[in-house]
């Protein structure tokens, strides 16, 4: 019996050290290691586009279908027309003889190739020179013949389409290498168009950034006539992101009226709109083959005799003569016109 009680006396000494080691030993199990969230590193090239960013005033934004985004672009007709299908963009000069548009190859890749009004109908495409070999797209030609912006996605962007602008090289036959236009107008989103409006003194641009799928929004600018950007140390890093990405087209402002009267433009510009509604080929009748090609040559002779008016002497004397031809191939266009038109006339009444 005493040998028993002596046994109880003993668990009962030993019990509360080992539950006090049992939790210890539960206590000294090792705690699951937090999770590191992985660092994406910034692409540097964003960092030295945020030092360069562009001062620009943006006067009003609108979200549209990315689908069609360039049926709400009120460009005036002096500058072109712009259309669009199965994402691809199209642009026509204002003469109506040259075509620009995004065509695939044969590894659906767009291409940016141009087209000539020849005869009744437009050319073959043919790949426009010097662009590079990556994606590209929505190109607008300016009224000078010469500076292309475009969109293109590949190791020249910093997400997914950016913009780029060129000049054509008369001497070599080809554009210069291209330009990234920088910040506001490169984000790592898909930075679509571009384009400036000179008669109506208003700049377009289409993003996808902050935009829901499917969708993306038209910002309306006022073109600088020369290239300023931000003091950046006037600014803090966070002021400086947002102006570069637009966040508030507000804070872009400037005092006075002169987004009060850019607005009143944009307004004109968009009651006297006439959206293209799609990219088609189409074939002429020789009547409106005619037609078109009076009036081109009508535009051409305009810009001349402007021309004519600012150049020199030495310059009036070699243009001179080729005016006076271009006055008289229009008017003998103009006679066969009416001849065509009574032949169309008679054809109706036999």
């Amino acid at each position: 019996m005493k040998r028993i009680a002596l046994f109880i006396i003993i668990a009962a000494i030993l019990t509360p050290v080992a539950a006090d080691a049992q939790r210890k030993k539960k206590a000294a199990k090792p705690k699951p290691k937090p999770k590191v969230e992985e660092v994406v590193e910034e692409d540097p090239r964003i960092a030295q586009m945020l030092e360069a960013t562009q001062k620009v005033v943006f006067i009003d934004s609108m979200v549209v279908s990315r689908s069609d985004f360039m049926s709400h672009i009120p460009l005036s007709p002096d500058c072109g027309r712009l259309a669009m299908t199965d994402g691809l963009g199209q642009f026509t000069n204002e003469l109506g003889d040259k075509r620009l548009e995004a065509v695939l190859d044969s590894k659906k890749v767009p291409h940016i190739a141009v087209r000539d009004m020849m005869g009744f109908s437009w050319g073959d495409p043919v790949r426009v020179k010097g662009l590079g070999d990556d994606d590209s797209n929505f190109p607008y030609l300016m009224p000078d013949g010469t500076t292309l912006y475009f969109a293109q996605k590949g190791e020249n962007s910093i997400g997914g389409y950016d913009l780029f602008v060129t000049r054509y090289d008369a001497e070599n036959g080809h554009f210069l290498r291209p330009e990234n236009l920088g910040m506001p107008f490169a984000s790592e989103a898909d930075d679509l168009f571009y384009a400036i409006d000179e008669q109506n003194r208003l700049g377009y641009f289409i993003t996808t950034r902050r935009q829901p799928e499917g969708k993306a929004c038209i910002y309306v600018f006022i073109p600088n006539e020369s290239r300023q950007t931000y003091v950046t140390e006037a600014y803090t890093d966070e002021q400086m992101r947002s102006l570069a990405a637009i966040g508030r087209i507000a804070d872009t402002w400037p005092k006075g009226n002169a987004r009060k009267e850019a607005i009143t433009r944009l307004e004109e510009a968009r009651r006297a709109f006439k959206p293209a509604t799609t990219a088609t080929e189409g074939k002429m009748t020789e009547l409106q083959a005619l037609k078109h090609q009076a009036d081109v040559l009508s535009k051409a002779l305009q810009m001349a005799r402007n021309n004519y008016a600012r150049s020199t002497q030495a310059q009036k004397e070699k243009m001179s003569h080729e005016i006076l031809s271009s006055e008289q191939e229009l008017e003998d266009l103009l006679r066969l016109i009416k001849q065509k038109e009574k032949e169309e006339r008679n054809k109706q009444y036999q």
